[in-house]
């Protein structure tokens, strides 16, 4: 009788992969905290039975994962990286330009990430966040009708990520700034610039969520911004009359 077992291929793990993830678990294990120094290259290469090129990659690799950052020079070295949400929001954001995303499922995020973002950030905005989230809406007023939309649409795109920001939840900052850095990236951007008006009932909508902010009304904050989100999604919908990836990449005003 023929068995049916399939066995494939083996695969041949590459000896700086292994070195990268012991590494890598000694980290994430709170064995080395923030800011420590790794041992040297050639400590490393003797502890592990391997050359130095072979740790040099596996450092290279930790480095483009964030986990630790390499210096140059007589006290360099490498170290322990903190948290970054900006190099994660990176990795996200290329994932989803790889995978592609559909206008539909942009919004459905945005609602789920971002309201419960506004709402975290009710419970834990300080004075300088609503400073910096003022700040950035005087000047979003300033830039409206440019005749540079990217100007425009970037101001409007950091009112988002501030509002994440004042959450204080790391995993809100990272993802929602992912998105918005997906958005700010997308080549057919400044094609589908709303028009004046938009713009400004856009920044309007921006100053009602700040002022829940300022006035801890954390259901209206998630109201507003619930609404906010599908009505941008639904007018750059109208403008094309169907939903398509290409208008999911302005529905972040």
């Amino acid at each position: 009788m023929k068995s049916k077992i399939a066995f494939g291929p083996l695969v041949q793990v590459r000896a700086f992969d292994t070195v990268a993830e012991e590494i890598r678990k000694v980290i994430l294990d709170g064995d080395l905290k923030s800011g420590s120094r790794l041992p040297s290259e050639r400590s490393m290469a003797q502890q592990f039975q391997v050359g130095r090129l072979t740790i040099r990659e596996a450092l290279r690799t930790l480095e483009i994962e964030g986990l630790i950052r390499i210096k140059k020079g007589g006290e360099g070295g490498s170290f322990v990286g903190g948290a970054d949400p900006g190099a994660v929001a990176a990795i996200i954001r290329d994932n989803i330009i790889l995978e592609g995303l559909s206008s539909t499922q942009i919004t459905e995020a945005r609602i789920a990430l971002e309201c419960a973002a506004v709402r975290s950030a009710v419970l834990s905005a300080t004075p300088e966040d609503l400073d910096n989230i003022q700040r950035n809406l005087t000047e979003t007023r300033e830039v409206i009708g440019s005749t540079n939309p990217g100007e425009t649409v970037s101001h409007m795109i950091r009112f988002h990520i501030l509002i994440a920001e004042a959450s204080h939840n790391l995993l809100f900052i990272m993802f929602v700034r992912a998105l918005m850095e997906w958005a700010k990236s997308r080549p057919i951007l400044p094609r589908w610039m709303p028009g004046i008006e938009a713009q400004c009932r856009s920044h309007r909508e921006h100053e009602q969520i700040l002022e829940d902010l300022k006035r801890r009304k954390a259901v209206s904050a998630q109201r507003h911004m619930k609404n906010h989100i599908e009505r941008m999604g639904d007018l750059l919908s109208a403008k094309r009359g169907r939903r398509t990836s290409k208008q999911a990449s302005l529905a972040v005003m």
